[in-house]
């Protein structure tokens, strides 16, 4: 082979290799290809915004959530603590209940020693009397008032009427006799007095 030959095949062979790896070069950068981000590499302001508003979105929520946690355990707390007070009030009532036929009937051997012979009885008077006002005063200390309306208007929400008679000494719609006291325990009444309402004439 000629020296001109030699220079024309190693030319041809150059110019052979660089047009394989040319067509080979597109085909290494499509391989890569799926490894490469396909969408912009920095987020646009719109997007950016758009995720701001969707994690306020979240935090409004869990903040609304939460408050109305905390108001509901405030509501538990409140209705607990109203429980607790009504029955410190009236978690003696079947007590007071218990006490009042007792208390009546002090109430009615009073009534009846009057009637009767003044010194055989008095010692019994005096008896009945300091027990009356004994049992009245562990009343009080519950919360417990006595409802003796004589000569007060009559009031449904506190007085029973049992009867009604005409009268010249109230008016009518007054309570003109007593028959059995009614009881109140802070504010609540646990039996209403029992009464004769004075009627039109």
């Amino acid at each position: 082979m000629s020296k001109d030959q030699h220079n024309k095949w190693q030319k041809v062979h150059e110019e052979s290799k660089q047009k394989e790896s040319a067509e080979q070069a597109p085909e290494s950068l499509d391989e890569n290809a799926g490894d490469m981000p396909t969408g912009p590499i920095n987020p646009t302001y719109n997007e950016l915004q758009q995720s701001i508003e969707e994690l306020k979105a979240k935090v409004d929520a869990n903040w609304d959530k939460y408050l109305r946690e905390v108001a509901e355990k405030d509501n538990v707390r409140k209705r607990l603590e109203q429980e607790v007070q009504k029955m410190q009030k009236y978690g003696t009532q079947k007590l007071i209940e218990a006490l009042l036929p007792a208390l009546d009937g002090v109430g009615q051997g009073l009534e009846n020693s009057v009637e009767m012979n003044e010194k055989a009885f008095t010692a019994m008077r005096q008896g009945l009397e300091l027990t009356d006002k004994m049992i009245m005063d562990a009343l009080v200390r519950f919360g417990v008032e006595a409802i003796n309306p004589l000569g007060e208007k009559y009031d449904p929400q506190k007085h029973e009427a049992i009867a009604m008679q005409p009268s010249d000494q109230y008016e009518a719609g007054f309570i003109m006799a007593v028959i059995q006291r009614g009881y109140i325990l802070h504010g609540r009444v646990v039996r209403p007095a029992r009464v004769i309402v004075v009627k039109e004439a």
